[in-house]
């Protein structure tokens, strides 16, 4: 999911916001579970929703499609470790998650991003295409995974090409030159048209490579994760000029992805994806330890103080608790902030009120660092100004 997504998300505000997350499961027998959370996770939401004051026949206009994927067998085979749903009045949003997520039922007049922000903007996913002439592969990657994915049009190996073209062996022989009259003897003689079967794999290898760039363009059209490059060096660098996503890593791993196997070509994808999906992270977090030790740099670390700036637009990144939820109200007219003990229909998580506000203006939010926690509390911001 791209920050882009994520800010229109935080955009559609007004009561009731829904949103859900459960984990999931890739296999059997553990996927049988996955459709009984939900059907709890709705339960809870819907009484939440007729605590609010709101009457039955909206609840179940809002949760009708949610609650017709129950039953739906073929839905729950295709999941990935979490499940997000997000729910308003004419819109169920679904999003798989690439992380396990505690159970949760936030209604609110926002939706409960925090969960996914922390995945999406932390900083440990990558693609990798793996090519030879006979064999790709697409893989989705994380630090100490690698999962292959499916992708929709990208061919599985030169063979698919040569399958479904054509090629006339015969090349234009025939025997109307005489030959050279000197010597008497005839010599064949061929047409120019047409191409020579060598020519004619450089034409196949080259239609692989363009079908392989289209759906790789296609299926990441929503991404802004690198995606690493396995293949030989001129296999590499022709297949770079076909394909048009804006997150090629620089470096290839230049070996044949099929001789060395998956574990190493997972550890040298992550080698390589590491530094540019953690660089803006890293550099944020040794700002924010400056800060706590004591370094002139503009930030805070009291929640209200950080919602005033993020509104405001002056917060550049937010670190918050992974496992922090603080519930309130912040009267935007006052500037004032109010702590509750618990969640409710007139409250909010304000961790997650201050995510989304930071991420709306530009800015960007993080982990904070368990190391961290003790001396910065649920959150820490540092300003732009």
């Amino acid at each position: 999911m791209r920050k882009a997504d994520l800010i229109a998300l935080a955009r559609s505000t007004g009561f009731p916001r829904i949103s859900i997350y459960i984990p999931t499961h890739l296999s059997y027998p553990s996927i049988e579970q996955d459709p009984i959370r939900l059907s709890t996770a709705l339960k809870e939401a819907d009484q939440q929703l007729a605590a609010s004051g709101l009457r039955r026949p909206d609840i179940d206009g809002l949760l009708g499609e949610a609650r017709g994927r129950v039953p739906a067998s073929m839905f729950w085979r295709y999941q990935d470790k979490g499940l997000a749903v997000l729910i308003e009045k004419g819109a169920t949003h679904w999003v798989k998650l690439p992380h396990a997520v505690p159970e949760l039922v936030v209604v609110s007049p926002r939706y409960h991003l925090w969960p996914m922000i922390r995945m999406f903007r932390n900083g440990d996913q990558f693609h990798l295409l793996a090519m030879t002439r006979d064999s790709v592969r697409f893989f989705d990657g994380r630090e100490r995974e690698l999962r292959e994915v499916a992708v929709e049009g990208m061919p599985a190996g030169i063979a698919e090409i040569m399958a479904r073209t054509e090629f006339n062996a015969y090349l234009g022989f025939h025997a109307r030159d005489r030959g050279d009259p000197a010597s008497g003897g005839d010599h064949g003689k061929f047409h120019a048209l047409g191409v020579s079967p060598e020519d004619y794999e450089t034409i196949e290898l080259g239609n692989l490579l363009r079908d392989v760039g289209k759906a790789i363009d296609r299926h990441l059209a929503g991404s802004e994760q690198p995606l690493v490059i396995a293949a030989k060096a001129r296999l590499g660098g022709h297949l770079r000029k076909h394909i048009a996503y804006r997150h090629v890593a620089p470096e290839v791993i230049q070996s044949d992805p099929v001789a060395v196997g998956d574990e190493v070509l997972q550890a040298e994808a992550w080698r390589i994806a590491e530094p540019i999906v953690r660089a803006d992270r890293e550099t944020a977090r040794q700002r924010l330890r400056a800060k706590l030790d004591g370094a002139d740099i503009a930030g805070a670390k009291e929640v209200q103080s950080l919602l005033r700036a993020a509104m405001a637009g002056r917060v550049d990144c937010v670190f918050l608790a992974a496992d922090a939820n603080v519930w309130g109200y912040f009267d935007e007219a006052h500037q004032v902030l109010r702590i509750d003990p618990q969640s409710g229909p007139d409250n909010e998580d304000v961790l997650n009120r201050l995510a989304v506000e930071t991420l709306m203006r530009g800015g960007d939010v993080f982990t904070l660092p368990e190391d961290l926690r003790d001396r910065a509390g649920p959150a820490a911001g540092l300003y732009r100004y």
